[in-house]
């Protein structure tokens, strides 16, 4: 069987990374469908849209948990932890599934985040650890495809399913995707014991209590933080920015979103192909700089057309740069990698909840102007720290 790599008999063939693009494909479209669902769901569940998001509140908000996957992923290992996510999975698709109130719904998605937050960092670690630093991008951007993926091949047909068929259905055949999985998951090659592992699997608490400690993680993961609630900020409002400045309609804001998805997959086959060659931390650093740059010119747009291409430019880059952000830190520790990423899925999710709860409130009381301001100085404050802190790894 062909590997990806000849030097190395522990790389992933292409039969198991395209076994781990699909599992992560799965869980990029049961996230990202709620979106244009909400108002179907809020009719659905006779609740109203508030109470519906509620739905992508407790999936965010899962994501603070992924601490506790990397603490199981060092200890059991990562294909252990992936099967664990996978059965948390199909559980929490099958609550759906069965649930004729919005309650018992809303506790089905919040055991699919959960399962998220505990599979998706053993994910990424597993194939950092059967991959060279050198072409780890390469590796971790053919699975971050996934994402944009999910957008283009996914969402679409969900929403015309749902209109169809209803929700039911549609979480009945996620149950089923999510069993495929499990099973896929369970034939992929088992974690290699080596020593080092051996040795820290008895205090993986206590390791992640460790990796708090040292300044240059700690710096790592605030980086992280403060970029994701830059961008948050604008991803929450840009709708009401379209509508109330250009009078966009859904249909517009509907082929906005599409062409956002194009551009995030040119984002993701870009640090795929480029990052291992321009170099982690140079790419990182130079995706975010440009992210800060766009988010300062976007106010500054008088047109529908100016306002539209920088707003792609800023998706582009943004995708391009966090992309390129996993494998940059899962070179920072070998023996705690689990941890370290599951440690960087948290602080993503804790800077979407800090920028999804201010956008809106800046946006109402200050302007959708002052709200891109304000993130791209947070992203260009964040550029700094990286730039002064963040050191290149090859764990």
């Amino acid at each position: 069987m062909t590997t990806l790599t000849a030097h190395d008999a522990r790389a992933l063939t292409w039969p198991q990374l395209l076994t781990l693009v699909w599992g992560r494909w799965l869980v990029s479209l049961t996230f990202r469908m709620i979106y244009p669902l909400l108002g179907f769901l809020a009719a659905g569940f006779a609740v109203d849209l508030t109470t519906a998001s509620l739905l992508i509140t407790v999936q965010v908000a899962a994501s603070l948990f992924s601490p506790l996957g990397g603490i199981i992923s060092d200890s059991i290992g990562d294909r252990a932890t992936m099967i664990g996510g996978g059965i948390i999975f199909t559980l929490g698709a099958a609550i759906c599934a069965m649930s004729a109130a919005f309650v018992p719904f809303l506790f089905g998605y919040a055991v699919i985040g959960l399962a998220i937050a505990v599979g998706m960092p053993a994910l990424q670690s597993y194939v950092s650890a059967r991959s060279h630093y050198e072409r780890r991008a390469r590796m971790l951007g053919v699975l971050e495809l996934s994402w944009a993926l999910s957008a283009l091949l996914g969402v679409p047909l969900i929403t015309w399913s749902v209109e169809r068929w209803g929700i039911a259905p549609i979480f009945a055949g996620l149950t089923i995707a999510g069993g495929v999985m499990l099973i896929s998951y369970i034939m992929l090659p088992n974690d290699d014991q080596t020593p080092s592992r051996q040795l820290h699997q008895s205090a993986s608490a206590n390791h992640l209590w460790h990796l708090f400690q040292q300044p240059s993680i700690l710096t790592a993961l605030g980086f992280v933080f403060i970029q994701l609630a830059a961008v948050e900020l604008i991803f929450v409002s840009y709708a009401g920015w379209l509508n109330s400045a250009f009078n966009a309609t859904t249909a517009e804001l509907g082929f906005v979103f599409g062409l956002l998805g194009v551009v995030e997959l040119i984002g993701s086959l870009s640090a795929t192909l480029f990052t291992d060659r321009i170099g982690k931390r140079r790419a990182v650093l130079g995706g975010f700089l440009l992210v800060g740059v766009w988010l300062l010119l976007l106010p500054q747009s008088g047109s529908w057309p100016i306002f539209l291409a920088l707003l792609l430019a800023f998706d582009l880059c943004f995708e391009f740069a966090i992309v390129s952000t996993f494998p940059l830190i899962s070179g920072l520790s070998a023996q705690r990698r689990g941890a370290l990423l599951a440690m960087m899925t948290a602080g993503i999710g804790g800077g979407r909840i800090v920028g999804s709860l201010a956008g809106p409130w800046i946006s109402a009381t200050a302007g959708y102007a002052l709200t891109s301001t304000i993130a791209g100085i947070l992203a260009l404050i964040g550029f700094g720290i990286g730039l002064l802190f963040i050191k290149e790894g090859n764990a």
